[in-house]
């Protein structure tokens, strides 16, 4: 029989994908009062066949977990192997005495998805990944809803791209319908009328969804598409555009990466209503990318959302990217430097309508950044 032994810490992911990666026949969890609530999400994920014990020790207790895990090996038989990626480093120091004197195996998984074999540090490449679903469910989180961007239709491409076109040539007339969406309608479709004649002579018809703008009877913007009133006025022509580009980008990795879209938790499995939404989900191997897309006013607050967002949903060791249309202010530059959170935003508003396209030479460059 296969056993590993896992001590655990405050991190969740490394401790499944070791599971994962070697598929043990009984699990050993090694946990703390602080960690004793771990075993509770990795298991729901693991094949029923897994068997599994769990075992309470002190966290700076190095005797206590060498009396464990000298437990373990005497009370089973079969091969053992040490899962040393977490725990304090007298936890790991107290397992370390016993792989030292049973002659046992060790290793640690880094973020970039190596194992290392502690008896001789040698170093190979995980041969498993982890799912979205599967991170999401580690950090405690329920799924609502997503929508998978390898589904984007191009139908809702093109129409964000003629949005994105309309933007750029009639900036005021844009803003005087953004006004009016927001003030008016309160940001809410429902409450948009079926078309609106301004003094200025600038005009909207919208009928299913579909979308016209005129100015003086000279026609702006025709979008037929179902879709376009929800992609123009809730700014989700951007969002689309960049989840685009993210999956552009993931299709020419050597192993394509979820990409998810519009993703919404809610706070419990009994609880159906959405607490929080992600734009645009990037599974980056061992970590989520979590990207938060602005088409206008990016204010503070909007900084600390998405990194409370990276924290409650993906970990320390996730990432976060504010994808703005606009160019941002010095201050908010400054904070996302300071939450590290990568920022993807033209420095002039002139080099907003290419910059869209330098989105996945930047993220061959995120991807394999640390967060520290």
């Amino acid at each position: 029989m296969n056993h590993q032994i896992v001590i655990l810490g405050k991190e969740i992911l490394s401790v499944y994908h070791g599971i994962k990666e070697f598929g043990p026949d009984m699990v050993h969890f090694v946990c703390t009062e602080e960690t004793n609530q771990l075993p509770d999400r990795i298991l729901p994920l693991l094949p029923s066949s897994i068997q599994h014990k769990i075992y309470h020790v002190q966290p700076y207790d190095a005797r206590t977990v060498a009396q464990v895990c000298e437990q373990i090996q005497k009370e089973n038989e079969g091969f053992f192997a040490y899962n040393l990626s977490e725990g304090t480093k007298l936890m790991t120091l107290g397992a370390i005495y016993i792989v030292r004197k049973y002659q046992a195996k060790a290793f640690y998984l880094t973020p970039n998805r190596e194992i290392v074999h502690l008896d001789t540090l040698e170093k190979e490449l995980m041969h498993t990944t982890l799912e979205n679903h599967e991170i999401v469910s580690l950090s405690g989180n329920h799924l609502a809803e997503y929508h998978n961007a390898k589904d984007l239709a191009e139908a809702d491409i093109d129409a964000s791209a003629s949005i994105k076109n309309f933007i750029e040539q009639h900036p005021k007339e844009h803003a005087r319908l953004q006004k009016f969406f927001g003030i008016f309608c309160r940001r809410d479709l429902i409450n948009l009328p079926a078309s609106k004649l301004f003094q200025d002579g600038l005009r909207y018809k919208q009928r299913d969804g579909s979308l016209f703008i005129y100015k003086e009877n000279q026609l702006l913007l025709k979008l037929p598409h179902t879709n376009a009133c929800h992609l123009y006025f809730e700014g989700r022509w951007w969002e689309t555009l960049v989840a685009n580009q993210v999956r552009i980008w993931s299709n020419k990795q050597s192993s394509p990466r979820e990409v998810w879209q519009s993703v919404l938790f809610q706070s419990n499995k009994q609880d159906t209503r959405t607490k929080n939404e992600v734009d645009v989900l990037l599974n980056n191997e061992l970590k989520l990318m979590f990207i938060e897309c602005k088409s206008g006013y990016v204010s503070q607050n909007d900084i600390y959302k998405i990194d409370a967002v990276r924290e409650t949903y993906g970990g320390d060791i996730s990432q976060a990217v504010l994808a703005s249309y606009y160019p941002i202010a010095k201050d908010l530059q400054d904070k996302c430097a300071d939450l590290q959170i990568f920022l993807f935003a033209p420095k002039t508003a002139d080099q907003r309508i290419d910059f869209i396209y330098t989105l996945p030479d930047l993220l061959d460059e995120w991807s394999g950044a640390l967060i520290l």
